[in-house]
């Protein structure tokens, strides 16, 4: 009975708000439709509303077997019963780090770096390795949790794989993040070119970004390079004003380590190793040593040529001018009009 009359009572008591809203419904509507109006009105007879002009994007999303925008291609695939399959063929080849400069390589599908390999976190991958060189070789999955028996060890964990043999590894993809491959028979090989990117996408929570691009940097028989290649062949990078550039940094090296400095202000380091950071550290100037990756994302605020290089001088400079350890960043107007800082 209790219950009744409360319920009784609550009816009873809004009716009165409910009889007003409704009276208070066509009053409003009538000023939403003259508010209308007077805008139209106003936009019909005085400027015409502004349009934004589409702009052209200077580097289009890859496809597997193209370039990501910074010298490395991405990793064709095939799948088989759900497992994500590639084929790495390491061979010699001729390479020429810079223009001129020609000297024997060890690669991967015929390129330095090896091809970036890019697999969504949860995804069953499988990689045939033939091994095309004049000797032994094995394939580390570097920062990867996966069984033992695929951790690619010559003489641990696997037999060496010998000329003209193959090899296949399998395994899930758990550890997100950026993280990288190489030969692990020893510093020569990887030295000469066997490495390449390895990127797990999260399900969740990947780091936002405008442009994702790649820098591995080499320091061994091909000298001082990005992406496999000195300055000036180094991939200029492109992105606008206002952007959000990720650029992974990985240390191949094989022998050193390298301050990597971005001009233009500062930049945020958000993930090491594959882990994102619990919060970014503002920097302008990063360590990366051998084995390490780091995620840093870089907002540029001004339009330029904005240098990214070792701030070893011997690796990034000569008394003839900029070498090895260069690249550019070529920063283009905004789609939009962004503000710039005082004094742009």
């Amino acid at each position: 009975m209790s219950t009744e009359l409360a319920s009784e009572e609550m009816f009873t008591t809004d009716a009165p708000r409910t009889r007003g809203r409704r009276r208070a419904l066509p009053v409003l509507m009538v000023f939403l439709l003259t508010l209308t109006a007077v805008v139209v009105g106003v936009t019909a007879s005085g400027t015409p509303t502004p349009t934004r002009t589409p702009v052209a994007d200077p580097v289009p999303p890859a496809a597997a077997g193209d370039d990501l925008g910074d010298g490395t291609r991405l990793a064709p695939y095939e799948v088989v019963s759900g497992v994500k399959v590639f084929t790495l063929r390491a061979a010699p080849v001729n390479w020429e780090v810079s223009p001129g400069n020609v000297r024997e390589a060890f690669a991967y599908n015929g390129i330095v770096p090896g091809p970036v390999i890019r697999i969504n976190e949860g995804d069953t991958v499988r990689f045939v390795l033939q091994n095309d060189l004049p000797e032994p070789t094995s394939l580390h999955w570097h920062g990867m949790d996966l069984p033992n028996d695929q951790d690619g060890v010559p003489g641990l964990t696997q037999p060496e794989v010998e000329p003209g043999q193959s090899f296949t590894y399998q395994w899930k993809a758990i550890s997100t993040g950026t993280h990288w491959y190489h030969s692990h028979m020893h510093g020569d090989q990887e030295g000469k070119g066997l490495y390449g990117s390895l990127e797990v996408v999260p399900r969740f929570g990947d780091i936002a970004s405008d442009r994702d691009y790649r820098l591995i940097i080499g320091d061994g028989p091909l000298g001082f390079v990005f992406n496999g290649k000195g300055f000036p062949a180094t991939a200029p990078l492109r992105a606008r004003v206002g952007e959000r550039v990720r650029i992974r940094l990985i240390g191949a090296g094989p022998e050193m380590i390298h301050p990597i400095h971005l001009h233009l202000g500062h930049f945020d380091l958000v993930a090491q190793d594959g882990r994102r950071l619990p919060s970014p550290q503002q920097m302008d100037t990063l360590l990366v040593g051998v084995g390490q990756t780091y995620d840093i994302v870089w907002t540029p605020t001004r339009v330029g040529k904005w240098m990214i290089h070792c701030h070893i001088f011997s690796h990034s400079e000569t008394h003839h001018g900029m070498a090895g350890l260069v690249s550019i960043v070529n920063v283009d107007p905004p789609a939009v009009g962004l503000p710039l800082p005082l004094g742009g």
